[in-house]
């Protein structure tokens, strides 16, 4: 996994992330968790990339998971993670690419636009699905590879080129990894999108 840049860095503490989250990404991911009649209420969840710790108050306010994880590849970020203090939280410093958790830890593992600054984007997805337990859920918010590499011309982030993907090959990466999509849901025009898969 890539670390973000200053900008991005910057970008991903400020009100309108935030809000994008809340109004955004989780509802969508709650509106295709309900249609395919899937109920996290009290499980075992992860946050995958979890930054800021903000996704995680998201999750433990509207699932009240009975353990939560959250890791993220940046040390600075889990410092802000833990300042937040999100009440039965744990936090760690970890690679999606290589989760220190065993085979099955989890029923539902959420990624809030972490793929994209992921090179080894389809050894995460295996990871992912490693970690879920059969019949396990995973929701993943991301931007297409055109939209990553506007913002790196206009915004002066830097996503890694190797994880510019389109949705037809992010599609085949997680069939790949041994997951079936169960909905997908345009964020912003195709720009951005949302996607449940179930662990076979």
């Amino acid at each position: 996994m890539a670390r973000l840049n200053d900008v991005e860095l910057a970008a991903m503490q400020t009100r309108a992330r935030l809000l994008t989250q809340r109004m955004w990404e989780l509802p969508a991911f709650v509106r295709m968790l309900d249609g395919a009649g899937v109920r996290l209420h009290g499980k075992r969840l992860l946050d995958a990339g979890c930054g800021s710790g903000y996704g995680l108050a998201l999750l433990k306010e509207r699932f009240a998971p009975v353990r939560l994880l959250g890791i993220d590849l940046m040390p600075e970020q889990i410092e802000r993670a833990r300042a937040r203090g999100v009440r039965g939280a744990e936090l760690r410093v970890g690679d999606i690419t290589s989760i220190e958790e065993p085979d099955g830890a989890f029923d539902g593992v959420f990624v809030f636009g972490i793929l994209h600054h992921v090179p080894e984007w389809r050894a995460a997805l295996r990871e992912l699905a490693r970690v879920l337990a059969p019949g396990g859920v995973l929701c993943v918010e991301e931007l297409h590879g055109r939209t990553a590499a506007l913002s790196d011309r206009f915004m002066h982030t830097s996503h890694p080129r190797e994880a510019a993907f389109d949705w037809p090959t992010l599609r085949a990466g997680m069939r790949d990894a041994g997951l079936e999509i169960l909905d997908e849901r345009k964020l912003v025009w195709t720009l951005a999108m949302s996607f449940l898969a179930r662990k076979a």
